[in-house]
């Protein structure tokens, strides 16, 4: 993708993101929270779960980090809601092996798409899937 569309993506669509982020406060309560951490860059954010029946039924986040990653979070936090911990993993799986140009992901989900387009923006690879990355290790490893 060239450069030029590349950053009309992004002031088109991940500063508005990143300016009005689904979810992005610290609930007072939550079932379970886990950290998605950017030792590289210094991004860092809490994601807080609730869950009812075996499924996340709202997510929220907080914390410091690029307008990327933010943005990221914030589309992957309206897409998990009400999925069950092995939609969950699909769909991260899905997410991430989207981003590699030989395993290109047709999600319907035009957010989702959007994202995985933006990896050709220089050394953001890390930014876009830091959160789907972080859910994929955790319910890979834990049940609700």
């Amino acid at each position: 993708m060239k450069k030029q569309k590349l950053q009309q993506l992004y002031k088109n669509e991940i500063l508005p993101e990143n300016e009005n982020p689904y979810h992005f406060q610290e609930p007072l309560e939550a079932s379970f929270s886990i950290e998605a951490y950017n030792s590289m860059c210094g991004d860092k954010y809490t994601l807080y779960f609730d869950t009812c029946e075996g499924q996340i039924s709202s997510v929220y986040f907080y914390g410091i980090g690029c307008a990327l990653s933010k943005a990221s979070i914030s589309i992957m936090c309206k897409n998990i809601e009400n999925l069950n911990v092995e939609d969950i993993t699909d769909l991260s799986n899905k997410f991430i092996l989207g981003i590699n140009p030989e395993h290109p992901n047709n999600d319907s989900n035009k957010k989702i798409q959007m994202l995985q387009k933006l990896i050709d923006l220089d050394g953001r690879e890390d930014c876009i899937k830091l959160g789907w990355e972080t859910l994929k290790n955790h319910f890979e490893n834990n049940e609700l």
